[in-house]
């Protein structure tokens, strides 16, 4: 019985040493003219009927959301000052909200085009 706790725990601490640990981007990892080209992109898609294609696409316009949402939230664990958090959950703020009513958008890609693209160039403002 004791081998078998011995064995756990060594397996344990082997499994724990070899955890690594991301570190968090500082600057931005999406640029605004790829974001848009990407917005372009879809909306281009769902223009010709090709939903699978514009979901695929955003998909990858979601992706690069939570990464953009992931740089604001390190800004605020960073900050020099309280400005410049006051100024970074200001800004987790907005993009969170464009955030939700973008996610709530996407069920219906076609049907709601347009007010999907509005929504995005607000999202792509707050870069």
């Amino acid at each position: 019985m004791k081998r078998i706790l011995f064995a756990c725990f060594l397996l344990t601490a082997t499994c724990a040493a070899t955890t690594q640990h991301a570190t968090a981007q500082t600057t931005p990892v999406v640029s605004a003219s790829d974001f848009t080209a990407k917005v372009n992109t879809m909306d281009a898609q769902l223009a010709s009927g090709d939903t699978v294609a514009a979901k695929a696409t955003f998909s990858g316009i979601h992706q690069m959301m939570i990464m953009e949402l992931g740089v604001t939230k390190n800004k605020i664990r960073t900050a020099a000052s309280d400005a410049d958090k006051t100024a970074a959950e200001a800004l987790m703020h907005n993009q969170t909200i464009i955030y939700k009513s973008i996610w709530a958008l996407k069920m219906n890609l076609a049907a709601n085009r347009a007010d999907l693209h509005t929504k995005l160039g607000q999202f792509v403002a707050t870069f």
